[in-house]
């Protein structure tokens, strides 16, 4: 029910090898996750976080008081889904997909507005919110029927990218209530980031295998081009998980091996300029964590994986601290998440409070998945 309080009892609990103590801050009733780790999800103080949880029976928005423990549903709608949401950290408003529906919640007096809706026969991808707030920009694709589907993830994927679905990308100017399409194709693309300091800087992403595709690309908003960034030699070179920092750069996961049959890749962080010029490439001592994210300052990274040496110890268990020193990548293994990988949802995708002091997660390691908090110490 809308409106609707709950209390929740924060637990802490020290990790078995690094010492650091673990905040897990839902309770364990339905699945609860943070949207997706590209999104703003905190409040400007870092005191709010925007949740997506089946406590009450299916997928609803939820807000949580980080020094309290008070959390409200937001929404009691029939068709969200997960990982789409975002949050105007400043107006603390949050955006988020009922089905087709765009709409959008303000967590301090619950209303709840339409802003758009998006034409049948087509999936809507992920909300991305322009810095000021003013502009929301996101993807939808042709929906079509697959027949390699076997209920593993990403089983469809390559069908999916032979396909080529039509995909058209949106940019709602909220001041003026203007929508627009800035880019289309028949190309799959999914992933879609406005620039936080400027607006009329659109990243987007050709989804697919990463050695299969050329997979960023920027379109201007206000001319219509497009260019791809970051270009990719095929079946050598992959990149993929790419977002905006805080100043506006762009920082993308890259891996690069010798053969298209080579099993033995490389990995790297690179930093890039909207234009594409690089501004820093930091090889990795082993496997590179499976997504990454910075902190407000941009000197410090946090990834679902640490491998501080090629052959540590169940590396992928861990949220590692990373840091960009002489063309490396310093890996700190901060604690273990615990998460089963096995779906979407249970994916930790780490990402910092506004603050820069904490880290927060997702893990399914109790059963269902719940959301975890933990300091992000050196």
């Amino acid at each position: 029910m809308r409106g609707k309080v709950f209390r929740i009892e924060f637990l802490k609990e020290k990790d078995k090898d690094t010492g650091v103590i673990v905040t897990r801050l839902t309770d364990g009733i339905g699945d609860s996750i943070h949207p997706y780790f590209t999104q703003t999800l905190i409040s400007e103080d870092s005191k709010m976080l925007l949740l997506e949880s089946t406590r009450s029976g299916r997928w609803q928005l939820f807000s949580l008081e980080l020094d309290t423990g008070h959390m409200v549903q937001l929404t009691d709608d029939f068709n969200i889904s997960p990982h789409r949401s975002c949050l105007d950290p400043k107006r603390l408003i949050a955006y988020y997909w009922d089905g087709r529906i765009l709409k959008s919640v303000d967590l301090q007096t619950l209303k709840i507005e339409q802003i758009y809706v998006a034409p049948p026969g087509f999936h809507t991808g992920i909300l991305s919110l322009s810095g000021d707030g003013r502009y929301l920009s996101f993807v939808y694709s042709e929906k079509l029927e697959m027949s390699t589907g076997t209920g593993a993830q990403y089983s469809q994927m390559l069908e999916h990218l032979y396909r080529r679905p039509s995909s058209v990308i949106m940019r709602i100017d909220l001041e003026e209530e203007r929508i627009e399409a800035v880019w289309g194709e028949r190309e799959w693309i999914s992933h879609v980031n406005i620039s936080p300091v400027d607006p009329n800087i659109i990243l987007f992403c050709h989804e697919g295998p990463w050695h299969l595709v050329q997979r960023m690309w920027i379109v201007k908003a206000d001319t219509h081009e497009i260019y791809p960034i970051l270009e990719q030699r095929r079946y050598i070179e992959r990149a993929g998980h790419e977002y905006f920092t805080k100043s506006g750069k762009i920082v993308t996961q890259y891996s690069i091996r010798e053969t298209p049959r080579s099993t033995e890749w490389m990995f790297f962080d690179v930093i890039l300029d909207t234009d594409g010029t690089i501004l820093g490439k930091y090889k990795y001592p082993g496997p590179s964590p499976t997504h990454i994210q910075t902190n407000p300052t941009e000197d410090l990274f946090v990834g679902d994986g640490a491998f501080p040496t090629p052959d540590f110890k169940d590396g992928r268990d861990y949220i590692g601290l990373i840091r960009h020193k002489d063309n490396f990548c310093e890996v700190i293994p901060l604690c273990h998440h615990g998460s089963s990988w096995l779906t979407q949802e249970s994916h930790p995708h780490p990402i910092f409070t506004p603050n820069g002091k904490n880290v927060i997660f997702t893990s399914d390691r109790e059963g269902v998945c719940n959301v975890y908090m933990a300091p992000a110490i050196e």
